[in-house]
């Protein structure tokens, strides 16, 4: 995927977004997800014996009484996944902290928030499909880290978020300069990106990312499945961000910022269409026009 995406490549980066994989140095903040509704943390120790504390929401759906179907290609997982026809993702209370400027802890809370929130989002709509959940670790970043797992510094220059594949695991950076009332939207989105490549991850749609690179035989073939990907991460971002619109600052005023950049016009169309339609089957870029990808 692209910088903005899952993996480690030297892709410019898209939008305000990014991810990427490795273990960790230098200054980290984690999630907390006491206070939430089904969610609890589970402390751990860093890599490299740099302090802090990796947290996993314990909120798991096991749907055991439906019938386990046979798993899917990698091919049929991405143009034909079940999570495209499941039902439009339901209105939910997220009650979001207030953003404080200046504040690194207001923004850690809120970024801590949105990731719980994010957790009861998909265990309920991947139920719809009978497929069980289990959530990712997360690091909320208060500078770049060293994570050599996951390739080196997590996220990459240029990129705000990182999922690490081999770990399960996402990475978000909110430097000083995103530490602002004015952020909300910002955070949010940021997080619930890097939230839907886990999802792609679990339902199998990546596996079918990294088949087509595999084949690719030209740099504009490859950047054409990058996009596909991080494409959908950000329809799946909005159809989940929709769920909860209510405690969620303006998303026309969000929207204008990538609408005014002509380089991020397909992002944001994508973008728009899951917060608009709060569908995931409105999400399938394996099979769109590649005139709609960007």
């Amino acid at each position: 995927m692209d910088q903005t995406g899952s993996r480690p490549h030297s892709v410019p980066p898209k939008p305000v977004t990014l991810p990427l994989r490795s273990s960790l140095s230098g200054f980290v903040l984690l999630v907390t997800l006491g206070g939430l509704a089904g969610c609890a943390s589970t402390g751990g120790s860093l890599p490299s014996g740099q302090g802090g504390a990796v947290v996993q929401s314990a909120v798991q759906v096991k749907p055991a009484a439906f019938r386990a179907e046979p798993s899917p290609s990698p091919r049929d997982a991405a143009l034909r996944s079940p999570l495209y026809r499941t039902s439009r993702i339901a209105k939910m209370t997220c009650k979001l902290p207030r953003l404080e400027d200046g504040s690194w802890s207001s923004m850690r809370r809120y970024m801590q928030t949105v990731s719980g929130c994010l957790d009861r989002v998909w265990a309920k709509q991947l139920a719809k499909m009978h497929q069980s959940y289990k959530a990712p670790k997360r690091y909320f970043l208060k500078e770049r880290a060293n994570v050599d797992a996951c390739g080196g510094t997590v996220p990459p220059t240029g990129a705000t978020g990182f999922y690490c594949e081999a770990r399960k695991t996402y990475y978000v950076l909110a430097e000083s300069k995103a530490w602002s009332s004015k952020e909300g939207l910002w955070a949010a989105h940021s997080v619930a990106r890097m939230h839907s490549y886990y999802i792609q991850d679990l339902v199998g749609i990546m596996d079918y990312g990294d088949e087509l690179e595999a084949k690719a035989v030209s740099r504009d073939e490859q950047m054409l499945v990058i996009n596909r990907s991080a494409d959908q991460t950000a329809c799946f971002a909005g159809a989940a961000l929709q769920s909860m619109r209510d405690t969620l600052p303006s998303w026309s005023k969000f929207m204008a910022r990538y609408k005014r950049d002509q380089d991020l016009k397909a992002y944001a169309a994508w973008l728009d269409r899951g917060f608009s339609s709060g569908r995931p089957g409105s999400c399938n870029t394996w099979t769109a026009p590649s005139k709609s990808i960007g």
